[in-house]
């Protein structure tokens, strides 16, 4: 008996690593204790010793997470020449594993032969039942666990450029039954509601109907059920050809004999827009075939390539919106003609094309550029995964048109999240509401400015590309802007602490702008100031900068309309003016006031009434008030902390407070 231990690298995923489940089924019929590990064991396996280790791979760009992964194996295996690493990236970029670890085994492609592994009487494993059991070794929950996870084919052999199928399952199997696997699954691991085949060309097998006979047979034909192990209830089971179906296979009798399975969705890529036409007669013959329910995924960011033995052009931005609203505007002719007994719905996914050779995410399309890949990444955000599915939020989160789109794609990150109509919330109060809206139209304030000033630049809105193009939002890069709508364009991007730490750096006419042209922008430098809980000395070196002594009077009204905030605001100001060498009022006395308020010394309309002595600067009138008070703050102070444990430590406490107003004012406290 030997000790087995399985890695799959730390990255996210929706399903879990079949050739490892299916490696465990393999080893443990030989006897073997085996451990699975997501990234590496818990801490109290981490002085163990492994005599064999496997590693799987999946997308090329988790290189830095699957590298660190075979690192971590290498600490723990027996015999360096005892790990094994195999999946996908494994396939596709052997010389970067076997330059970066020459000790490892390298295992390319499908483990469908005899011997793969070297292992005694090991024959195809590929065809081996998963083993579910180790799934339950680690904490990470896959999204997608009650299924079956099986294929019915191998390959694909339409050759298309971008796709690495060719490369991990260079021949084509037409048929492999299921049902041995099932009712495996099903003796040792209990019945599973859903069947995801991870076929990547169904459609192209000469024995598909063959095929479509067994899946109803096995029991996923169109309305089938089976009981919850839980309850008993019959539940609605589904099947989901999970790599997608072919637009360009399909036709009128094979979507006819799909249409007699419990499939949901039905998966067609529409990955360039000179496939219009087949995805379009693709998804009709679902929907005239009761084949409701349709997911389309969206290539972008693509370069030329070639398959399904035509050529394609490099994808551009619009060519993206396009794809997405043909899906829209087909899905509303679907339901005209075919909706009558339920909504036919379409769920478009966006997917970045990265290359397969990219060990990072970081490629750009021909005609991309990292800001726009960025704001696209951005307006899925709100889909959770889900896809794009109704008219309202494509319109809402793209546009209505491509341009409206493009320019989308140039706006602001944080301007990109704050889009979107007023949202009423059950069981919110008046005062809650009004402040939410309040800030609600403060910021399409700032979106309605940035879109006014994109538009003004009209047909040179390409100068502004230009300059936000790679993402990079530092001041040298905005030391590139050579236009006044550039520059105020610009600092959108720039984040508020940002702003005020470079406000000399921005040249006088953005300062005009900020306080003259757009003061809605100088209220939310100034509400960010004050509603920091450690306000930065150098923001508020900034605002001086920006505002001079205005600045100082405008926080004061704030906490007389916010007697409640709670901030270091005053303190660090009077260290501010100190270093700009112009102190106009000394701000430690009002600091000193907020201190009062929050031990409860002195009531909400005391403290306004000493704020309102700051406007006047007067020093000596706000001194005098805190010094009528000093007696009740120590009072109020020992009351409220008479019962603690540590009362004479508390009562330290309290007159270190006393003598800081000593310090602060040079007066004896009594």
């Amino acid at each position: 008996m030997e000790d087995i231990l399985l890695i799959e690298p730390n990255y996210a995923n929706k399903y879990p690593p079949l050739g490892l489940m299916k490696i465990s089924t393999f080893h443990k019929r030989l006897g073997d204790c085996v451990v699975f590990a997501k990234g590496k064991l818990p801490d109290e396996l981490a002085e163990k010793k492994w005599d064999r280790v496997y590693v799987t791979t999946l997308f090329t760009f988790e290189w830095e997470k699957t590298k660190k992964s075979i690192e971590y194996a290498l600490t723990v295996v027996k015999d360096l020449h005892m790990v094994f690493v195999g999946g996908i990236m494994a396939t596709l970029m052997p010389e970067l594993f076997m330059e970066t670890f020459p000790t490892i085994k390298l295992i390319e492609g499908l483990l469908n032969r005899d011997g793969t592994l070297g292992l005694r009487d090991e024959k195809c494993i590929d065809r081996l039942t998963p083993d579910y059991d180790i799934l339950d070794d680690v904490d990470y929950k896959y999204p997608a666990t009650d299924a079956y996870f099986l294929y019915m084919t191998r390959g694909c052999g339409m050759r298309c450029q971008f796709c690495a199928v060719q490369t991990l399952e260079p021949e084509y199997v037409p048929y492999l039954s299921i049902r041995k696997q099932i009712a495996e699954v099903d003796r040792l691991f209990g019945a599973k509601r859903y069947l995801l085949l991870m076929d990547n060309n169904v459609l192209r097998s000469n024995q598909f109907d063959h095929i479509i006979d067994e899946l109803i047979e096995l029991g996923f034909g169109k309305g089938c059920t089976y009981p919850s192990p839980h309850t008993g209830k019959p539940l609605r089971r589904y099947i989901d050809f999970n790599q997608g179906l072919d637009a360009k296979l399909l036709n009128e009798h094979k979507a006819q004999r799909l249409g007699e399975l419990a499939i949901s969705p039905a998966r067609i890529a529409f990955d360039h827009i000179e496939d219009e036409e087949q995805y379009k007669r693709a998804l009709e013959l679902c929907a005239k075939n009761d084949i409701k329910y349709l997911s389309n995924y969206i290539l972008y960011n693509g370069e030329d390539f070639t398959g399904k033995g035509q050529h394609y052009s490099a994808d551009t931005p619009r060519d993206l919106f396009n794809r997405m609203k043909i899906s829209m505007d087909f899905c509303d002719e679907l339901n005209a003609k075919y909706g009558n007994d339920g909504r036919v719905h379409i769920f478009s996914f966006p997917m970045k094309y990265i290359p397969l050779n990219a060990i990072d995410r970081s490629f750009v399309g021909t005609h991309w550029n990292k800001k726009y890949l960025r704001a696209v990444q951005r307006m899925l955000i709100p889909t959770q995964g889900k896809g794009v599915s109704t008219r309202s939020f494509f319109e809402a989160d793209f546009g209505t048109t491509a341009e409206e789109f493009i320019e989308n794609l140039a706006m602001p990150e944080d301007l990109l999240g704050l889009r979107g109509h007023f949202v009423e919330r059950n069981n919110e109060s008046k005062e809650d509401r009004k402040k939410r809206y309040a800030q609600w139209k403060v910021n399409h304030g700032r979106i309605d400015e940035w879109t006014r000033l994109y538009r003004s630049l009209g047909d040179d809105y390409i100068s502004y590309v230009e300059l936000i193009k790679d993402n990079d939002f530092s001041m040298d890069n905005y030391g590139r802007a050579n236009t006044p709508t550039l520059r105020k364009m610009f600092i959108y991007n720039l984040s508020y602490l940002s702003i005020l730490r470079n406000i000399e750096g921005l040249g006088a006419d953005m300062l005009t702008y900020i306080k003259v042209e757009f003061p809605l922008l100088y209220g939310e430098l100034l509400r960010y100031v004050i509603h920091s809980a450690h306000t930065q000395f150098s923001c508020l070196k900034g605002m001086l900068t920006l505002q001079g002594t205005v600045f100082i009077t405008d926080v004061i009204r704030a906490f007389i309309e916010e007697p409640y905030l709670t901030t270091n605001v005053f303190d660090a100001l009077y260290k501010a003016q100190k270093d700009l060498k112009k102190v106009v009022l000394d701000t430690r006395s009002l600091d000193i006031a907020l201190r009062y308020r929050t031990a409860n010394a002195i009531s909400d309309t005391e403290l306004k009434n000493i704020m309102r002595l700051g406007l006047e600067c007067d020093e000596k009138k706000i001194e005098a008030r805190l010094y009528q008070k000093s007696k009740q703050l120590r009072e109020t102070l020992r009351e409220q902390n008479e019962d603690e444990i540590a009362g004479e430590v508390i009562l330290d406490k309290i007159e270190e407070i006393i003598a800081l107003l000593q310090k602060v004012y040079r007066k004896e406290v009594k």
